[in-house]
């Protein structure tokens, strides 16, 4: 890692949090990487539209509807359409089949929102079924909070529903916990991924980062041998320079993009 200077201030398991100046230079990429890291890098930042679009969402919700939508809310499910995402939470009741509350995402803000009562349509009932099966997969979980992000599969009828765990700790970072499960038309569980080995945290407000010339986020990943796209989530929801140490080398993750920055000889 040519040019990092200081500290290591912080070691949870295999992660590090560095004070640093400069990391070095650009590396050329394989084809396959290339592959990889563009996939990573969109699908990364669908999640990160998705998921910003489901949190205001249900803060508009709840600020409306008051804590007493809890009961009445059995779920909720996030749809691409165009330039925006449609969020539509699912009404309770023994079918689950008919809205509760709906708001439409673009351009980095809800541009619509309102209480409905309507039936999911073909599509959302496919992603809304597709979610709930996946969240009874019996996976590692790394956080008592749990979002999901439901993405259709194009040219197939799979859909990829990601958990991703949350927190309400501004200075906590969960890089641990990510899962893809993959579930086909009839609602039939047909592919799990986790995306990491272990529950890690990270903390990014040690109070000896005040006076660092830059902060960024450092650990080792070793389920792939690139970046996937939780990491490009991760970058873009923190705000912060995200590197990650694979075995094909040192990985650089600004603003949605993924670099390679050292390569083994």
């Amino acid at each position: 890692m040519r040019g990092a200077v200081k500290v290591v201030l912080r070691t949870l398991c295999s992660a590090l949090v560095l004070w640093v100046g400069a990391i070095g230079s650009v590396q050329a990429q394989t084809p396959e990487q290339a592959v990889a890291i563009a996939r990573a890098e969109s699908v990364g930042r669908e999640l990160y539209e998705h998921d910003r679009a489901a949190w205001l969402a249900t803060d508009a919700l709840f600020a409306e509807l008051g804590d007493g939508a809890r009961e009445r809310l059995r779920g909720w499910v996030t749809e691409r359409q165009g330039d925006s995402v449609v969020i539509t939470f699912v009404a309770a009741g023994s079918e689950a089949t008919t809205s509760l509350y709906r708001a439409v995402y673009r351009a980095g803000n809800l541009q619509e929102r309102g209480e409905t009562s309507e039936p999911l349509s073909a599509a959302q009932l496919r992603l809304y079924r597709a979610r709930e099966a996946a969240i009874r997969v019996p996976v590692e979980f790394c956080s008592q909070a749990y979002n999901s992000v439901t993405l259709p599969r194009e040219g197939s009828g799979i859909v990829d529903v990601y958990l991703m765990p949350g927190t309400t700790d501004p200075g906590e970072v969960l890089v641990g916990g990510y899962h893809r499960i993959a579930v086909d038309e009839a609602s039939v569980v047909v592919e799990t991924q986790a995306f990491s080995r272990s529950c890690l945290t990270l903390r990014k407000d040690d109070p000896a980062m005040r006076n660092a010339e830059e902060v960024f986020l450092w650990f080792s990943h070793i389920a792939t041998t690139t970046p996937t796209e939780t990491h490009v989530f991760i970058n873009l929801s923190q705000a912060l320079p995200l590197y990650v140490s694979t075995q094909s080398g040192l990985w650089a993750l600004r603003d949605g993009r993924v670099s390679l920055e050292h390569a083994p000889p």
